[in-house]
């Protein structure tokens, strides 16, 4: 054991070091996380058809042992610690890509560690991460993960590492199923650069064990992804059925990479910026703060140098593979700007209209995922060159120190708790008060299967407990099942949910309940039982509700007002 952690725990703790000076915060109060895009509470829904459904399993299970406020915590650390992981394997594999038969080995774990910082702090895992848009994270994270095994397969040709690769794949895509287009030509570039090591393979007679693990790998990838698969092979799955039906031309303008002229958007891109959501103020915008593209313009000079050395006396193969890299970057850079150019809008309404299935990447934004790890190539050829220079490894401390410093003013913000604009809160009191109200009226004593609808009818809600405007978070809370607001409201969108019953909800209500549908009926398993009104938001255009002859106001607490309905 001593040796175990004499051997890993120094390559490991400052990883630890950096996420608990992000996270500690968080464990020192208790209470649940609340982001725009995500909320937890202590009920775990399970959906088979769901690409989550392994992962909610998972916690599901761990919540018999800790509460889900603290595995939720721990969630959105693990995540974080992914991102840095990735970037030091990948930042390892390009230092040992680079590395000439000649050069002497020497310690790299302290350049590693802090060239791994590039790819947590920066501004794209910053904003998705204030948005709560922890699958983007997740799936980011193990494209680092997957590129690093890639190039480690392809420099050593153990095609083992194969199943490595696999596994990360398979999990990219089971957090967001868009990566599939970004990992696309990074395999495509592998299989290339096979082709050219192909008098490698041949005289190692490598050409059985390639496809051997190729065919392993394909397997692992299908196992881990097999539930929502099959989902959207039978068109049970509601994803596929949103993306088809849901998305329409004007989600581009909806979602389309933030910036004001062409320029200025091509800017953003280029700085790992531009998300949409950023626009709507709901957290410390970056681009706003003085001085904020400085880290990456110390940054620069760097990258650009590495782009030199990648073609200065290296092998035919290595050029090709550096020249590839830069046609992939120029690529992502123009899908993520998107339609906001006259340039680069024909490409992408193109896709949108014939690529199956990329119309569901409707926030173009993300190809700067892709740009990150083109950039830490780079900028990791050209650190690890200046490592060799007399000033600097004369002073490694404090060289490393500058550079660490320089990466993380790239998201400054991201440390203390996200610069404490996410702290820990509790659910209010009267809101477990309620649901066990209303479990103890459930006919079954194991639990409640009576439905909620749960108001105001909005997806996103401004709660005075929370401070924030956040997703309605009452199916995560209440025992009940809670049908609530799938319409978003942003950039000319009410609601492009495709849902039935939520259309059935909007028409209920813009007659203020004077017709009793047969969803509000109370008599059968599908339809509402109770209605539950927040006191927040637009709560007060609600109070017709205590007019209506079959609705009967049951419980007020200090947040909420439950009605029974009677059939």
């Amino acid at each position: 054991m001593k040796f175990i952690l004499r051997k890993y725990g120094q390559n490991f703790w400052p990883y630890l070091l950096i996420i608990l000076v992000i996270a500690l915060p968080w464990f020192l109060k208790p209470g649940y996380l609340f982001f725009t895009d995500t909320v937890w509470g202590p009920i775990i829904n399970l959906d088979w058809r769901s690409s989550w459904f392994l992962f909610n399993l998972i916690i599901k299970a761990l919540s018999f042992v800790f509460s889900v406020a603290f595995l939720e915590k721990v969630f959105i650390s693990l995540v974080l610690i992914l991102v840095l992981l990735g970037g030091r394997k990948l930042v390892s594999e390009i230092i040992e890509f680079q590395k000439k038969p000649d050069d002497s080995v020497s310690n790299s774990s302290g350049l590693v560690f802090v060239l791994s910082l590039f790819a947590l702090f920066n501004p794209f895992v910053y904003d998705r991460a204030l948005y709560g848009q922890f699958g983007i994270i997740i799936a980011y994270g193990f494209l680092l993960l997957t590129l690093a095994y890639l190039l480690k397969v392809w420099r050593t040709l153990d095609f083992k590492d194969l199943i490595y690769t696999a596994i990360c794949s398979a999990l990219v895509f089971m957090f967001s199923l868009h990566f599939i287009f970004f990992l696309a030509p990074f395999y495509l570039l592998f299989l290339i650069g096979l082709y050219l090591k192909r008098k490698d393979i041949k005289a190692g007679n490598l050409n059985k064990k390639f496809y051997r693990y190729a065919l392993v790998a394909l397997f692992i990838v299908l196992i881990l992804n097999a539930n929502w698969l099959y989902a959207l092979i039978s068109g049970a799955s509601p994803t596929a059925s949103f993306v088809s039906n849901g998305i329409s031309t004007q989600d581009l303008s909806a979602f389309a990479t933030s910036g004001n002229t062409p320029a200025e958007t091509f800017s953003n891109v280029l700085l790992m910026s531009g998300f949409w959501g950023k626009d709507q103020l709901r957290y410390l915008d970056l681009t706003e703060q003085p001085g904020w593209q400085r880290s990456f313009i110390f940054l620069l000079p760097i990258i650009f140098y590495g782009v030199f050395l990648s073609f200065r006396k290296r092998p035919r193969t290595e050029k090709i593979l550096s020249a590839s890299l830069l046609i992939i970057f120029a690529l992502a850079v123009i899908l993520a700007v998107g339609i906001k150019s006259p340039l680069t809008s024909s490409l992408t309404v193109f896709l949108y209209n014939h690529l199956p299935y990329y119309k569901g990447l409707r926030e173009p934004q993300k190809w700067v995922a892709v740009i990150i790890p083109i950039y830490l190539f780079y900028l990791t050829l050209g650190a690890a060159r200046l490592r060799q220079a007399k000033f600097i490894s004369e002073n490694k401390i404090l060289s490393a120190f500058v550079l660490a410093a320089i990466i993380i003013m790239g998201a400054p913000s991201l440390v203390w708790g996200f610069n404490r604009q996410v702290k820990a809160l509790p659910y209010p009191e009267d809101w477990s008060r309620v649901d066990k109200f209303l479990m103890n009226r459930a006919a079954q004593s194991y639990g409640c299967s009576d439905r909620i609808l749960f108001l105001p009818w909005h997806l996103y809600l401004g709660f005075s407990w929370s401070g924030k405007i956040m997703a309605n978070p009452a199916s995560a809370f209440f025992t009940c099942p809670v049908k609530s607001g799938t319409n978003m409201e942003w950039g000319g969108i009410y609601d492009n949910s495709q849902d039935s019953e939520g259309q059935a909800v909007e028409a209920w209500l813009a007659e203020q309940g004077k017709f009793q549908s047969p969803l509000f009926s109370g008599t059968s398993t599908n339809s509402i039982h109770y209605v539950v009104l927040a006191k927040d938001s637009d709560f007060t255009t609600y109070l017709w509700l205590n007019n209506v002859s079959y609705l009967h106001l049951i419980l007020e607490t200090p947040t909420l007002l439950v009605y029974e309905i009677k059939s």
